[in-house]
């Protein structure tokens, strides 16, 4: 890790980051051979994001299964998938699909954390909430899957005034309060700008982080919590990366070169290293609106490998599955027919991606740092201990 004042001196300088690519551990030569015999089941994975469609779905679906969607349903098909760690945005977000269609940004947040916990707390030993580093996994498990509560988005934590006027200790009171609930992440930004940032969808370079948002990244780190970039603009990253103590993650951009969508959330080379300077992670994801071949993730998983090592790599997500095929859509109840990776189980989506990327060259160590090795580094850093 740099110290504080390298690192300050190479982010001044991060129009020309050319240099970074020597942090990059070089991938071998991709094999003529066949791919690894490891699959999902092998490897500790944590999904990096995984949206609340499905639950929104199928809470407004009738029956009493549909009510704990969690654990009849999502659980399930995770633990079968080899999912190891969940991260969802069960802290709610600033978009009002993250907040199950509530136009209160509190109250959505507090009304979808509690609809994950209720469920959580009924799924008689199926899941489990990460609240410290005593809770992480040693290895891949069986019969649960682990959720790690993260926020897609501040607002909620923001107040009803246009800049906050509490003393700094009183405006970090929602921070806190969320964390004692369970949420251990907080993405800064979604697309549009709230009191901390301003969101790719308003500028993809936008401005610098507001006083109040600096306050809550130094709050972040001081009670351990992961500090999430996707979403933010070029120049929050980059004012993000120079006072965060711990590392910047985020969960699901891909490279602009590789996919662009609008509005544009992907991110450049120079702030994919910005944020693997820091010791963070930047996680790929498939795109269900472009229909993103796995083939061109794994090229772009390899590319990233080479660019910032395989160390600084993660797998956002890796498109619906034949169960919640669509955003709202739910197996049984959708008039729509689907092929690919949506008529697929979760378990297909990674035995299928684990061995293009053994294809593409990397080691089985490397494919379990990409997977959620990476993950399980950076939360043994910055969580609380108990």
């Amino acid at each position: 890790m740099f110290d504080r004042g390298t690192r300050r001196d190479f982010l001044s300088q991060a129009g020309s980051l050319a240099a970074a690519g020597a942090i990059a551990a070089g991938l071998p030569e991709p094999r003529a051979t066949a791919a690894t015999s490891k699959g999902p089941h092998d490897f500790v994975i944590v999904e990096g994001h995984r949206d609340m469609w499905e639950i929104s779905g199928r809470t407004r679906l009738p029956g009493a299964d549909n009510h704990l969607p969690i654990s009849h349903h999502l659980a399930p098909r995770l633990i079968q998938g080899g999912i190891t760690v969940c991260i969802a945005p069960a802290g709610g977000g600033d978009s009002v699909e993250e907040r199950d269609g509530s136009e209160e940004m509190l109250d959505g947040n507090l009304r979808v954390l509690d609809t994950y916990l209720t469920d959580i707390e009924q799924s008689k030993g199926l899941t489990s909430v990460i609240r410290a580093k005593a809770d992480l996994p040693s290895g891949p498990v069986k019969g649960k899957v682990l959720f790690f509560f993260d926020m897609e988005g501040t607002g909620g934590i923001q107040t009803n005034l246009a800049e906050p006027v509490f003393p700094e200790e009183r405006s970090l009171a929602l921070v806190r309060q969320f964390f004692r609930l369970g949420v251990r992440g907080m993405q800064l930004t979604h697309n549009m700008r709230n009191q901390v940032g301003d969101g790719r969808g308003i500028d993809v370079k936008g401005n610098r982080l507001t006083p109040f948002g600096v306050a809550v990244v130094k709050e972040m780190n001081r009670l351990g919590m992961m500090v999430g970039v996707s979403h933010l603009c070029t120049n929050g990253l980059l004012h993000a990366a120079e006072i965060s103590k711990t590392p910047l993650v985020s969960t699901h951009q891909n490279l602009v070169r590789y996919s662009k969508s609008r509005p544009q959330v992907e991110i450049t080379e120079e702030e994919a290293k910005v944020i693997a300077m820091t010791g963070g992670i930047v996680g790929i994801r498939y795109h269900s609106s472009t229909i993103t071949p796995y083939k061109a993730l794994a090229e772009e998983v390899e590319y990233l490998c080479n660019l910032i090592g395989p160390e600084h790599v993660g797998i956002g997500w890796l498109g619906h599955d034949k169960a919640n095929p669509g955003a709202h859509e739910i197996e049984g109840h959708t008039t729509r027919t689907y092929s690919g990776v949506e008529a697929q189980s979760i378990f297909e989506h990674y035995d299928n991606f684990i061995k293009l990327l053994s294809e593409r060259g990397l080691t089985d160590e490397q494919i379990g740092m990409v997977l959620g090795g990476n993950y399980l580094r950076v939360w043994r850093q910055i969580l609380p201990d108990v």
